[in-house]
């Protein structure tokens, strides 16, 4: 990573981490720092920060954890948190450097839970049967839930549509899963989203696919996914916790592998009369363009032969541009996902535009059409 990669990260993070950007800059003027940060030859800032977290987790009484709120620390950078950082950095450069060769950047945000919520509504009311959930890049299976969680969703004019979590009625010791609060803009109101939230959804089965799937109830996976938490994200960081003790009470299959060897298979294992729910929410622009590719190659053949439907919450031209054309967005635009449905039927290929969303699940506009 080079000064100017510090620099722009810095850049992002000023309205969000103070921290960050304070520490962003200062790894930019230091060419020590920055050969920590290399050590794994050419990891993102991000991953470089969460090693740091995750060590200082260990490390409560370091003078640096006075500077992150998520270790209680109320100081604001100062003078005196560049001395601290190197000194940390300086000092604990073997554990970092070993966590920047195993660890991956794997951010399993549960917010984004209530953008797909009305997509996995819409397949179901559209199908009339209950849907089999894959998820792709499934990190923790944080997003394999979806029943489980909570919901407000928040509307323009002040109107608020809710559903509580649901409860294991089998299960006297239930964990729920937190209540997730997303922001609903645009044209959709209450009562136009409410037909895809309010009804039961009926999931039959669920797996997730990853190269390293990561498991909820083991310590290790639950320090290293909160140390990718921004430390002033306080809000984030209770409801990955919250979220994570109810996927560890309800653990599921998580398989480990690559996508376009194990897609196959794990559609060929919904059983009739259900339906194969492929999803994917900021996943494919980490693969390459000749392994997204051949995962629309692998939709489409299976497509042709069952009925599927792929639920994509991806940037246009990874997700729903790989399969429709769609026209090219404005370059000064603020980032925005679309959210986007690809159903098969009886071979018949549809594309749909369910609307479009923030990249970490905090607003929602949903305005479904097909393309």
């Amino acid at each position: 990573m080079s000064a100017d990669d510090f620099r722009r990260f810095a850049t992002t993070a000023a309205g969000t981490s103070p921290l960050y950007a304070a520490l962003a800059e200062q790894v930019a003027d230091d060419g020590r720092l920055r050969e920590v940060s290399e050590a794994a030859g050419d990891p993102s800032v991000a991953l470089f920060f969460a090693a740091v977290q995750r060590v200082l987790a260990d490390r409560g009484d370091h003078p640096l954890a006075a500077y992150y709120p998520s270790f209680g620390g109320d100081r604001a950078p100062d003078a005196e948190l560049a001395e601290a950082f190197e000194g940390f950095v300086v000092g604990h450069r073997d554990r970092l450097e070993a966590l920047l060769v195993t660890g991956h950047v794997q951010s399993n945000e549960p917010l984004r839970a209530a953008q797909l919520r009305p997509a996995f509504g819409w397949a179901q009311a559209g199908l009339g049967r209950a849907l089999g959930l894959i998820e792709v890049g499934t990190s923790a299976g944080l997003l394999l839930y979806p029943e489980r969680y909570g919901y407000v969703y928040e509307f323009g004019d002040g109107s608020v549509l809710e559903r509580l979590p649901a409860a294991d009625p089998d299960q006297r010791d239930d964990v729920p899963g937190p209540v997730l609060r997303c922001l609903v803009r645009g044209a959709a109101t209450a009562k136009t989203l409410a037909p895809f939230v309010s009804k039961e959804l009926r999931v039959s089965s669920r797996v997730g696919i990853d190269l390293n799937p990561l498991k909820p109830a083991d310590a290790e996976t639950r320090a290293w996914l909160r140390a990718q938490v921004w430390p002033e994200e306080a809000d984030r960081l209770a409801r990955l916790d919250a979220a994570l003790a109810m996927a560890a009470r309800y653990p599921l299959r998580l398989r480990q592998g690559d996508v376009l060897d194990i897609l196959p298979a794990a559609i060929g294992m919904v059983a009739a009369p259900s339906v194969p729910c492929v999803f994917l929410s900021n996943t494919l622009a980490h693969l390459t363009a000749e392994a997204r590719t051949s995962f629309v190659e692998i939709i489409r053949a299976l497509g042709s032969s069952r009925d599927l439907v792929l639920i994509l919450k991806e940037p246009d031209a990874v997700g729903l541009g790989l399969f429709v054309e769609r026209p090219g967005g404005d370059p000064s635009a603020a980032r925005a996902d679309s959210l986007g449905a690809v159903l098969y039927q009886s071979g018949r290929e549809r594309s749909f535009l369910l609307g479009t969303a923030g990249s970490r699940g905090d607003w929602l506009d949903w305005s479904p059409a097909m393309l």
